[in-house]
């Protein structure tokens, strides 16, 4: 019988382990949440007014329920300021300029401050009324996420149910991955010498993702970990939004905490 014991546990420790995949989810609130695009650059002199003033909400009463934040860096200012931002990628300048597009706009700048698809111009005097006002109207769109973290990889499912015939004639769903607490050392351009603790920085951002046309859509997408993107750091982030006239019509975040 001892015998028996010893061959039993030593078959259970050279078992190959299991690896167990870990899993999160959320579901979009039934009021609005308003989402906030903050286009920015380490070697802009004027964002990191910006992105303190952006970061101090929450003490003004502006949480995660009543505001979504994506801190996009552009790359076009790389090659002006005299400094490289290694967070900058020119999808993300892309989505600028399409922004700009549906605002009808000539011209992009930073900072910027885009709020459910509207450039708020004077944000210091009117980004509270701004998200206070679309806090207060029904979403038009119903999201629900689910992620689950397999090796180096999340497996993203997001399940969507857009209102309205104009909604779902021209909307179109986008994933961003975000990342909070990011140190930085900036020395160069008009910010040298100063250290940033960059939050809800975008590390990824994916799609126009097609809806289908009766409202009801299930997208799956995979996206690989990257080594620096510290894990308990990070968000998914589901967008929904009208092509036609600019709107988001709504946003969730599921942060991927343990």
């Amino acid at each position: 019988m001892q015998c028996l014991n010893k061959l039993f546990l030593l078959f259970v420790l050279s078992a190959p382990t299991m690896a167990v995949a870990q899993t999160w989810q959320a579901q979009s609130a039934e009021q609005h949440v308003a989402l906030l695009e903050m286009f920015v650059s380490e070697g802009c002199g004027l964002c990191p007014a910006a992105e303190k003033y952006v970061n101090q909400l929450p003490e003004e009463g502006i949480g995660n329920e009543q505001l979504i934040v994506l801190a996009f860096h552009i790359d076009y200012l790389n090659d002006r300021k005299g400094w490289i931002d290694q967070f900058a990628n020119p999808v993300f300048t892309k989505r600028q300029k399409q922004l700009a597009h549906l605002n009808r706009f000539e011209h992009i700048f930073t900072p910027e401050l885009v709020v459910s698809g509207e450039t708020v111009h004077s944000w210091q005097d009117q980004l509270i009324d701004v998200i206070g006002f679309l806090n207060n109207y029904q979403s038009e769109a119903d999201i629900s996420l689910q992620v689950s973290e397999q090796s180096d990889n999340l497996q993203v499912k997001a399940q969507l149910l857009v209102e309205g015939d104009d909604n779902r004639e021209h909307s179109k769903l986008y994933l961003a991955i975000t990342e909070d607490n990011i140190f930085s050392k900036v020395r160069g351009g008009d910010n040298a010498g100063r250290d940033f603790n960059h939050q809800n920085l975008v590390r990824k951002w994916l799609g126009p993702f097609d809806l289908n046309a009766d409202g009801s859509s299930q997208i799956k997408q995979e996206i690989e970990l990257a080594d620096d993107w510290q894990r308990d750091e990070l968000s998914v982030v589901a967008i929904v939004q009208n092509l036609s006239d600019g709107y988001v019509l709504q946003a969730l975040a599921l942060p991927l905490k343990d």
